[in-house]
């Protein structure tokens, strides 16, 4: 059995219904449960997307955090607008596999249950982390690169509620990986990155990135949902049995850079909006839901960041898919120091380590060996590859060799007590997959 997750809105309420259907090879059971929560009326416009790398938190990258810098105007639609034409079914999630991968039955297994010929293979090997602009024609040469990470604003090209623009692209892109022999990470940013007809739809949420205003939507805003249904249910009828997409990225709509797992807006500002813990955890667990019924035979992983000094979020999220053995969860902060000193990020490494052990899981590293070691340093834990107004190639070798190490759970050098199950793939940057004085080491993960 498996929970599916009913919103229904009314003027002034929001409430969850959480439903219990049957669903191919998903285990356990229960009742059924409904939860009433209060919906703000005002919305705030003052809240801060803030990094504090002293603090222990990653630094954005700057390469993923192009790709989401175009603000968009927002709506000043009410709740009681949102609840027409709003979703009233959310759709089931469709076939869920138990099955290991590692003999022919199993194969059969996961076959029958995605109901075509087989589940692609979860994700495994180098990726680059590529910049926004044609990543698979400017892929670098590199015989250890097993694909690149695609990145599209939902808003490249989208209005008037549509979004062929946006598929087209992603058609592109998947061909051109078919004809180069690599495969293709897809991510589309959501966020202030949704479009103006999306957001025009919507209650928005205003903060601050980068010093700028933009505006999200509410997730669990019901025309939002509507809108990002069309969206996923149009990937995956297009592309899940694309050969060249090895992983589908899930996103959702509180992200500071409409990709990343982190929501890093005013608590106080996003709770008079109508947020509670319980109305997001819902929320997400129904854009999963439309995910996994999208992309049956695609894995799918999700990013993840502590949200308000939390990972309830994500960790519910995890247990909702982890019988399923097909979704993945990522690391964008990847690195030692940042796995046990991070402000936001310390707090959902288990989850990651659950996800290695029980799918998979992906390693984005947080910046270039090749250019940034000295953001792979934490002094106070006894790593040093250099400081911000200094280069070595020994410290860019070092932190490279022991950052690996660490990835593929060879060794550890701080905080944890034994060596960490090793992700699957690794999203790596530019520089550094051409960088020669890594290949072989690159060749061997």
């Amino acid at each position: 059995m498996m929970e599916v997750y009913k919103l229904v809105m009314r003027p002034g309420l929001i409430v969850i219904f959480s439903l219990i259907i049957s669903a191919c090879g998903s285990g356990g059971g229960g009742g059924s449960s409904s939860q009433v929560v209060d919906q703000g009326d005002a919305l705030q416009d003052d809240s801060v997307d803030s990094i504090d790398e002293s603090a222990g938190s990653e630094e954005a990258n700057d390469d993923n955090a192009e790709a989401a810098e175009d603000s968009q105007s927002g709506s000043d639609n009410t709740i009681g607008d949102a609840s027409e034409g709003g979703i009233e079914d959310i759709p089931d999630a469709g076939p869920v596999d138990d099955a290991a991968q590692d003999t022919a039955q199993d194969e059969q297994a996961l076959a029958a249950e995605c109901g075509v010929d087989a589940c692609k293979p979860l994700p495994f090997g180098v990726f680059e982390s590529a910049g926004i602009n044609d990543p698979v024609g400017n892929a670098p040469d590199s015989t250890a690169l097993k694909g690149v990470l695609l990145r599209i604003n939902w808003n490249d090209c989208a209005s008037d509620d549509n979004i062929d623009c946006v598929l087209d692209q992603v058609q592109q892109q998947l061909d051109a990986a078919t004809d180069a022999a690599i495969q293709v990470n897809l991510i589309i940013m959501d966020g202030d990155s949704a479009p103006d007809f999306v957001k025009d739809s919507c209650v928005t949420f205003a903060y601050e990135k980068r010093g700028e205003l933009a505006e999200m939507c509410l997730a669990w805003d019901l025309n939002y949902l509507a809108h990002k249904q069309a969206l996923v249910g149009a990937l995956g009828e297009r592309f899940d049995s694309h050969p060249a997409l090895a992983l589908m990225y899930f996103t959702g709509a509180c992200s500071g850079n409409g990709a990343e797992g982190h929501c890093r807006v005013d608590e106080v500002a996003y709770t008079a909006a109508g947020y509670t813990p319980e109305i997001l955890s819902a929320a997400y667990k129904t854009i999963m839901d439309m995910y996994r019924a999208a992309f049956p035979t695609t894995p799918i992983a999700f990013e993840v960041h502590e949200i308000f000094n939390s990972a309830d979020l994500w960790q519910n999220l995890w247990d909702h898919v982890a019988e399923s053995k097909r979704v993945g969860v990522a690391a964008w902060w990847c690195s030692e120091r940042l796995s046990v000193n991070g402000a936001d990020t310390v707090g959902v490494f288990p989850i990651v380590q659950e996800a290695a052990l029980n799918s998979f899981s992906v390693c984005q590293t947080v910046a270039s060996f090749t250019g940034e070691p000295n953001r792979f340093t934490d002094i106070s834990l006894g790593l040093d590859y250099g400081a911000s107004d200094e280069f070595s190639v020994a410290d860019s070798q070092l932190a490279f060799d022991q950052t690996l190490d660490w990835i593929q759970g060879l060794d550890v050098h701080v905080g944890q007590p034994a060596v960490i199950e090793r992700f699957s793939v690794v999203e790596i940057w530019s520089q550094d997959l051409k960088n020669e004085d890594f290949q072989n080491r690159l060749l061997l993960f």
